[in-house]
């Protein structure tokens, strides 16, 4: 924490006596139509909050297809190749999330507002540390440049299935429902919501540090998720033990319906300008499931297709 905070600090910083740095804008279009983005994710973690055998380390790849103008597709696949519960189980249930939905943009604008270009990031600058630990310094300049900004409804297929610590699962009379204190949950329903994405797409020659760019498309969404759940016992001996999914429904217990908000960056300009064939892409995610409850999650990777008309 002590080093993230050293580095937040250097940050403003820096970020402030930039402005003394000479630039000249090269290139200011974020007013395009983002045909095909596809990104990779090569580490994610999924994290419930009450379930610590549901920790997931997940790959996927996940994007937007839009061949008309404002009328698009967001594809998302998810899966784990490590599950904690692979670690004290034989065989546990993983975890796979898949989604395909649609977007329609409803409403939009451009608008010059201030924006912010990495010129140098420093590590270890001067030999600077504290405590010991590495700290970095990031100068970066504020300019103004084009945004633009779309607000789109959104909706889709979901399915997400995962591991379950079911270890205080008990029915009326205190029995255990579970043969052991994990099971599975699937989870197949519909995803509903808006979304508001936000282009940056700028160019600068500067004096000191050559040419930089921000070039980035971000996607804030807000969903709720209508999705019926099936609990499992990957462990269950019909010999002796039956089942009962409604009585472990009952002891679990759930709100009625699931909910999100999620946060995409990637990066949306060709190689041409970036001088890259690949950009950084992350997603954040929070909110809760049905019957697998609160939950936490992050991916981070590379984008791979950037296709713009």
């Amino acid at each position: 924490m002590k080093k993230l905070l050293t580095s937040t600090l250097l940050v403003i910083s820096l970020g402030l006596t930039a402005q003394n740095i000479n630039y000249e804008v090269t290139y200011d279009n974020p007013d395009f139509r983002p045909f095909w983005n596809l990104n990779l994710s090569y580490l994610d973690v999924d994290v419930p909050v009450q379930s610590i055998d549901a920790i997931n380390f997940n790959a996927g790849i996940w994007g937007n297809f839009e061949p008309v103008d404002g009328l698009g597709a967001d594809y998302r696949f998810r899966m784990s190749y490590l599950t904690m519960a692979q670690l004290g189980y034989q065989d546990p249930p993983g975890f796979t999330n898949f989604e395909l939905g649609a977007y329609f943009k409803f409403a939009g604008y451009t608008k010059v507002r201030p924006t912010n270009v990495v010129l140098d990031i420093d590590w270890d600058a001067d030999g600077n540390s504290f405590n010991d630990e590495e700290v970095f310094q990031i100068k970066a300049i504020t300019i103004q440049a084009k945004n633009r900004r779309d607000f789109l409804a959104r909706g889709g297929f979901y399915h997400l299935s995962s591991p379950l610590t079911v270890d205080d699962v008990t029915d009326a009379n205190d029995a255990k429902i579970f043969a052991d204190n994990i099971g599975g949950a699937s989870l197949n329903g519909l995803y509903a919501g808006i979304g508001i994405r936000t282009f940056r797409n700028v160019y600068i020659k500067t004096d000191q540090f050559g040419d930089q760019f921000n070039s980035q498309g971000r996607l804030l969404y807000i969903d709720a998720i209508f999705a019926g759940a099936s609990l499992s016992d990957p462990y269950e001996d019909p010999a002796t033990l039956v089942f009962d999914e409604d009585a472990a429904k009952d002891a679990i217990g759930s709100l009625p319906i699931g909910f999100r908000v999620g946060l995409n960056t990637f990066q949306i300009e060709k190689k041409d300008r970036t001088g890259k064939k690949f950009g950084m892409a992350v997603n954040y995610e929070a909110g809760y499931r049905p019957y697998i409850g609160w939950y936490l999650s992050a991916g981070f990777g590379l984008t791979l297709v950037k296709w713009n008309h």
